[in-house]
């Protein structure tokens, strides 16, 4: 049996069932059953990343990613971003190397809010993409952090999120003009959607950049969710519209599956240009439970 003094769990967040801060002290007998149950959060998450223009349809690249073990040299923080640009790769790049350090400074503002950090972090990250005069050039921005076993997915744009394992599901909303809450917000906000383009122009509904149309109903405000990652979630999978527009989440468990760990991003990408993907392709592949089986 272990000390069940050994664990604390903060209790500052109100909803009882999510762990945001676990310290794991240790005494002269160290319980190795708690350490297998949290799965130690010195360890780097495994991760695989893959990213192609896709030549054959797009003569250039505006997709990035960006993928940061151990964020802020805290070994139980990791930050893993896909940032899908459109009319040009420039804010997409600027995000990779500005964001890391905008959020990190909103970590420190808001040091058990993750939530409101994320948020800070996504206007921030957008009024640095002002400076550069992005008027009709913007992005998409799917961030997941991890903070100990506790993982946030924020997101604007059509570059989703999805959790593998026992089932597999999006846990991003996604951000086209024919979602209908999206086209009720627009409407409130007087904007206009024509040909399901937020003013004719933009698939999207939300985004980083593209100034022109930030009055005219593009936010820059993320959808976030939270989850605890328990043993029934095997991966965590971020890619661009280009993997999403053509495979669906069982269909790349079934890749996971199929391939090692190590190739498991390429697969997916190229098998998504197999299947007639137009756009550029970029994916990131988390394992978030070692040793994993499934059995679909």
């Amino acid at each position: 049996r272990f000390d069940k003094s050994l664990v604390k769990i903060s209790k500052k967040d109100k909803d009882k069932k999510e762990e945001i801060n676990i310290n794991i002290q240790r005494s002269k007998k160290k319980s190795r059953t708690i350490i297998d149950n949290l799965q130690a959060s010195s360890l780097n998450y495994k991760y695989s990343e893959y990213l192609d223009q896709n030549a054959e349809f797009c003569d250039y690249m505006e997709d990035c990613a960006l993928s940061i073990n151990c964020f802020n040299k805290e070994s139980y923080r990791h930050l893993f971003c896909i940032f899908d640009g459109h009319g040009g790769s420039v804010t997409a790049k600027l995000c990779v190397k500005k964001y890391p350090e905008i959020f990190r400074k909103c970590l420190l503002e808001s040091p058990f809010d993750y939530e409101m950090a994320l948020k800070k972090s996504f206007y921030l990250m957008d009024k640095e993409i002002e400076k550069i005069k992005a008027t009709e050039v913007g992005n998409t921005a799917t961030v997941v952090f991890i903070n100990n076993r506790l993982l946030y997915c924020a997101n604007v744009g059509d570059s989703s999120c999805a959790i593998i394992g026992k089932t597999n599901e999006f846990i991003s909303t996604e951000d086209k003009c024919t979602n209908k809450k999206e086209q009720k917000r627009i409407e409130k906000e007087g904007g206009t959607i024509i040909d399901d383009r937020l003013g004719g122009i933009l698939a999207v509904s939300r985004g980083l950049g593209d100034f022109d149309l930030k009055t005219k109903g593009l936010t820059c405000e993320p959808h976030i969710i939270k989850r605890l990652i328990d043993h029934n979630m095997h991966y965590c999978v971020l890619a661009s519209d280009g993997v999403w527009d053509v495979l669906n989440p069982d269909e790349v468990a079934r890749i996971i599956q199929a391939n090692k760990f190590e190739e498991a991003a390429k697969e997916i990408v190229e098998t998504s240009m197999d299947r007639g993907s137009e756009d550029n392709i970029s994916c990131i592949v988390i394992e978030l439970n070692k040793k994993v089986s499934m059995n679909k």
